[in-house]
């Protein structure tokens, strides 16, 4: 009988298990290498956080449509290496957009969307949805009117004739806000004591009959502006006058008026100021059911150089009723 160490069969069936037994070593040293190397490599690599502005655009039918009280920017929080978050802030190539195409007049709240993001970075905007309003759009022309502090002029010196290179522009916005535009003013930022000729870029603003800004679009922002300065003829005078309410609407009889200042010092000729006992203020009384206080801008009558002030503060008060 043979030695159970010299079978044929017993030396094969070790072979093969010897074979696998070492296959299985180097195939755990190898492994145990490669996550030792990507963990080496983890550790090489930094993460890093950033928060970043980036402009929001809004997708809509401009034609048709006004955006309404819509963010201008969202924050995105990105995550991810050092070296693509750094990238990512100092190249500036993200942008967000909210897709309001489809939608009529009303409150939406929509989603935001990101764009230039890498794939390799964790990206997400704060807010993740924004809340806008959709309104009819509508537009009007509007004369501009040039506008001026004139207590900044020298004594003795007075704006004898202003012109624009811009007569008219075009406003637009929600019907509302158009509808409210009674002018746009050209406003020219004179330097104390001025008494040359001013040439300016002024900037154009629209204002309701208040002389309080509205907030619409404009055709052009700015106009150039020319305003002659003279020495005042020396049969100009002053002369100080009370301001006199006139309703557009409503009864003058049913409320108390008082204005601030009460009176204000014109310039002009000894003819034309005495032809002036008071300068009218016209109020609309129409909507007025409490006590309420506003801004005016006062007109200048014609003949008139200068006036002292340029706006009033008006209060009005209904009266009690027996």
């Amino acid at each position: 009988m043979k030695k159970f160490g010299s079978s044929k069969t017993v030396n094969i069936v070790f072979s093969l298990l010897l074979a696998i037994l070492l296959a299985a070593y180097v195939l755990s040293i190898k492994n145990y290498s490669n996550s030792n190397s990507s963990n080496q490599y983890s550790s090489l690599v930094t993460e890093k956080k950033e928060t970043v502005s980036v402009p929001l655009t809004y997708q809509y039918n401009s034609d048709d449509y006004v955006i309404v009280g819509g963010a201008s920017t969202v924050s995105v929080n990105l995550q991810g290496s050092s070296a693509l978050v750094t990238a990512a802030k100092n190249h500036n190539d993200i942008s967000a957009s909210a897709d309001l195409r489809g939608l009529g007049v009303g409150q939406h709240t929509v989603n935001v969307a990101l764009a230039g993001v890498s794939s390799s970075l964790s990206a997400t905007a704060s807010p993740q949805t924004v809340t806008v309003t959709l309104a009819e759009k509508n537009s009007a022309k509007k004369d501009v009117k040039v506008q001026y502090d004139s207590s900044k002029l020298a004594s003795g010196y007075s704006v004898t004739d202003t012109s624009t290179d811009v007569k008219s522009v075009t406003v637009t916005g929600p019907k509302e806000n158009v509808d409210a535009v009674s002018y746009v003013g050209a406003d020219v930022d004179l330097d104390k004591n001025t008494k040359s000729n001013v040439s300016q870029s002024a900037k154009l603003t629209a204002y309701d009959k208040n002389g309080d800004p509205v907030q619409v679009s404009l055709s052009q922002s700015k106009a150039n502006v020319k305003l002659t300065v003279a020495q005042s003829d020396s049969a100009s005078s002053t002369k100080s006058v009370k301001l006199a309410a006139q309703a557009t609407a409503g009864n003058l009889s049913n409320f108390d008026i008082s204005f601030d200042p009460s009176t204000v010092t014109i310039t002009g000729s000894s003819d034309t100021l005495n032809s002036i006992d008071s300068l009218p203020v016209s109020l609309d009384l129409s909507n007025i059911s409490s006590k309420t206080s506003t801004s005016v801008s006062l007109d200048k009558p014609s003949g008139v150089d200068q006036l002292s002030v340029q706006k009033v503060t008006v209060t009005i008060t209904p009266k009690s009723s027996n």
